[in-house]
């Protein structure tokens, strides 16, 4: 059986990496032969990977100066050249290819199956909070109704999906307290993240919970106190990290890294990165980052009208061989949430109270260095801080971020650190503004009279 998901997890992946669209993994539930809850999982963690890793991470990385855009259409991209048609895709991905399935296995498992449940919720959430976090007020109520005859759902408000994702989370986690007696069917293999350990997805849940509170915590006062409870009851190490799962086969792969390979040339690293990173003498570098054909590590500056190509790629960590990139690609997992995540979150809470976070902040780097490089380093040699300022918090939370993008750019809305300066309008810019949000699909906008199109310089409800 567990060679059957594998099968089927290559197969999804191999989907996501060779084309954009989500809906080729839509499950029927009116078909009993696909329709059972293990291939429903299956499918479901894939299309999440594609979803917090591909297209919009690669755009976000772009937006929040991890990567300059070199080619094609990520050259459009670092111009600020965004447009409706250039999310119709991803956006088919979020919802119909994922969170609809996402519906369909909760529904299906329902109180029988509490465990398959709980997964399925927390995977909603996390696909509903990409989708309001880029596009701020999104359809959820509604969604999900075409058997009620909804065609164009109403835009729920951002302040009321982040209470959605709130309840989701903590459904998931009353679900994973049930006794596996309590199941009628339990995952194990087909769910290829944790292999069934809903003691590890609670964690997760939790995480998750104090993740997407703490980001209110502009327009919702009082938030502090949950968010460490949440954190104290979440993730503790690296070994409890939630990934996307990869390995160096067929279509299993870093899909960072299977785009990298695929498309080399079209972006890369951003000089502001590779720059912090070299100043610091980051041991996280040779991990997270190819050297050039000229033996540097070198970024890309957005200043320049054209931006040189010679610039370093990725690294081991997303599966590129060090010794020569043409090699294929090593197994290499995507992180999605981390230890390392929430002891940033924990730093910057403790700061905002008034608190000493310096400790915090320095674990949160050892943590961070000890993932990407398997352990090979430490972190004590830029874990250094004294006396850590909220700056220092959120500048390093950026580079530990790195292409872990989406995050990274919700930081930097939120908090406006790192002070990014946007490419000129000067040397190609068609905006003079770092874009705050996402322009609503073009098939949204066409059939769905509720998506209005909303200015790129207008923050969502919960950034600035």
């Amino acid at each position: 059986m567990k060679a059957n998901f594998k099968f089927l997890y290559i197969l999804c992946l191999t989907v996501f990496v060779g084309c954009k669209t989500g809906d080729d993994l839509y499950l029927s539930p009116n078909d009993p032969a696909e329709a059972n809850l293990a291939t429903m999982l299956t499918a479901l963690e894939v299309n999440t990977f594609a979803n917090v890793e591909g297209e919009l991470s690669r755009i976000s990385s772009i937006l929040v100066q991890h990567s300059a855009g070199i080619d094609a259409q990520y050259n459009d991209i670092q111009n600020y050249r965004i447009t409706e048609g250039d999310f119709d895709n991803s956006w088919e991905g979020l919802y119909t290819g994922t969170m609809y399935n996402a519906k369909l296995l909760i529904d299906k498992a329902g109180a029988e199956s509490p465990h398959y449940a709980g997964i399925g919720k927390v995977l909603m959430a996390i696909n509903l909070a990409i989708a309001t976090d880029l596009w701020g007020d999104v359809p959820y109520s509604e969604a999900f109704k075409f058997d009620e005859g909804i065609r164009a759902p109403k835009l729920d408000t951002q302040a009321d999906i982040y209470k959605s994702i709130d309840n989701l989370l903590g459904e998931a986690i009353a679900d994973f307290q049930a006794s596996e007696d309590d199941n009628l069917f339990l995952p194990t293999g087909d769910d290829v993240m944790l292999g069934g350990d809903v003691k590890r997805w609670e964690k997760a849940a939790y995480t998750l919970r104090a993740r997407y509170l703490h980001r209110t915590s502009s327009k919702v006062s009082g938030t502090e106190a949950k968010v460490l409870e949440y954190l104290s009851k979440g993730i503790s190490s690296n070994a409890e990290n939630l990934e996307a799962i990869h390995s160096a086969e067929g279509g299993a792969l870093n899909q960072w890294g299977a785009f990298s390979k695929s498309r080399g040339g079209y972006l890369g690293a951003n000089k502001l990165f590779v720059d912090r990173m070299l100043s610091k003498n980051d041991p996280r570098l040779s991990y997270l980052l190819s050297k050039t054909e000229e033996g540097v590590y070198a970024g890309g500056d957005i200043k320049d009208a054209d931006i040189s190509s010679s610039i370093s790629g990725l690294g081991i960590f997303f599966g590129i061989d060090p010794k020569d990139p043409e090699l294929p690609l090593l197994a290499a997992n995507y992180p999605i949430v981390t230890y390392y995540e929430a002891k940033f979150i924990e730093a910057e809470v403790k700061k905002k109270q008034g608190a000493d976070a310096t400790t915090i902040l320095n674990d949160a780097i050892k943590a961070n260095v000890q993932y990407v490089s398997a352990g090979e380093q430490n972190g004590a040699s830029v874990a250094n801080y004294s006396a850590a300022t909220l700056q220092d918090i959120m500048m390093e939370k950026w580079v530990a971020m790195y292409n872990q993008s989406i995050e990274a750019y919700n930081d930097y809305r939120r908090t406006g650190i790192p002070a990014l300066v946007s490419r000129p309008e000067a040397v190609g810019a068609e905006l003079s503004y770092t874009p705050k949000r996402y322009p609503f699909p073009k098939t949204t906008t066409l059939y769905n009279p509720n998506a209005k199109l909303i200015p790129m310089d207008v923050p969502v409800w919960w950034g600035m």
